[in-house]
């Protein structure tokens, strides 16, 4: 293990079979060869990619020593697990053992986020035990559960169970139900972004976040678009009686990823949520280069070590189980 402690908390592996057990009653989704590896496609629009040699364990171990990543928390993204419908608790057992097995490979250079079938709550709790049994550092999920959006009263049940663990719960966005058809990636490169900023804003509005206050939410990207639109969120917030505060409240309870390189976005969300909420994230492996390159655009900030050292992995450390 090279001489760091900084942790990626956004980086994927899909292990072998997921997709093919996530998905193989849905006749609406197909999985193509693409000149980097697979692409998901539902009703003719991107959804996310598979890139080859994503399960190579000895050329992430590369590229992280390259960078100086000393770990990683794995997790499989945008893939839905509610996909699954009535099996989505097999399809989580199948997804958690096969993250498990990964790090079991290089326990010391990986960790994993467990997949849940929320719709069922012994279910969840069943699966949830048993993944915390297996060396689950917290929960991820998408910005949908199976077609349900992360507020709905079918899944709050979920929350209140991540509030009562203290546990941390990544959110990554995925392709809603009503996506545009034939959709070849700008839906994946714009309005994902645009999932992430409604699914935070609608749990607030709902009043999740009120209700929930000790779980760890850690949204990706920045939390795609809020930054730019938070003034905008708050001015309208009256309406909701279930959100006794403006949304700006809740959110900034929450952590954000830095899975950017763009500087000025690095500078707008430190400025909004404050430097103590942002951890380290590069979306690996589906970006290239973008260990390196994200670690040189949170250098290039001019931001203090002790503020850099906090981003690089002394927050997440205070977050997962």
């Amino acid at each position: 293990m090279p001489a760091t402690n900084i942790i990626d908390i956004h980086a994927h592996v899909y292990p072998e079979g997921c997709f093919t057990e996530v998905l193989k009653d849905r006749g609406d989704f197909k999985l193509m060869d693409n000149p980097r590896g697979q692409s998901l496609i539902y009703r003719g629009t991107h959804v996310m990619s598979m890139p080859s040699e994503q399960d190579n364990l000895e050329k992430r171990l590369a590229s992280m020593d390259n960078a100086g990543i000393g770990m990683a928390v794995l997790s499989v993204g945008a893939l839905n697990i509610g996909w699954a419908g009535a099996r989505e608790a097999a399809a989580a057992r199948v997804v958690n053992d096969g993250l498990a097995a990964v790090c079991r490979q290089h326990p010391t250079r990986f960790r994993f986020v467990a997949v849940l079938p929320a719709m069922n709550h012994s279910e969840m709790v069943s699966e949830l035990e048993r993944a915390v049994a297996l060396g689950a550092a917290g929960v991820g999920i998408a910005t949908n559960i199976g077609d349900f959006p992360l507020q709905a009263p079918e899944v709050r049940h979920f929350w209140e169970e991540m509030s009562r663990r203290k546990f941390m719960v990544l959110v990554h966005p995925t392709c809603p139900c009503d996506a545009p058809q034939n959709d070849p990636g700008t839906f994946l490169s714009v309005g994902y972004p645009g999932e992430t900023a409604m699914a935070a804003t609608k749990l607030a509005l709902a009043g999740v976040l009120a209700e929930c206050p000790d779980m760890k939410i850690v949204w990706s990207h920045l939390g795609g678009g809020l930054p730019m639109i938070l003034d905008r969120i708050d001015r309208g917030y009256q309406r909701y009686s279930s959100c006794p505060y403006p949304p700006s409240y809740y959110l900034r309870r929450c952590y954000f990823d830095t899975a950017c390189t763009h500087g000025p976005a690095l500078q707008c969300a430190r400025a909004t949520w404050g430097i103590d909420t942002l951890v380290f994230g590069t979306d690996v492996p589906h970006v290239p280069n973008t260990e390196k390159e994200t670690i040189g655009a949170l250098k290039a900030t001019g931001w203090s070590t002790a503020e850099l050292d906090g981003i690089f992995g002394a927050t997440v450390q205070r977050l997962w189980a």
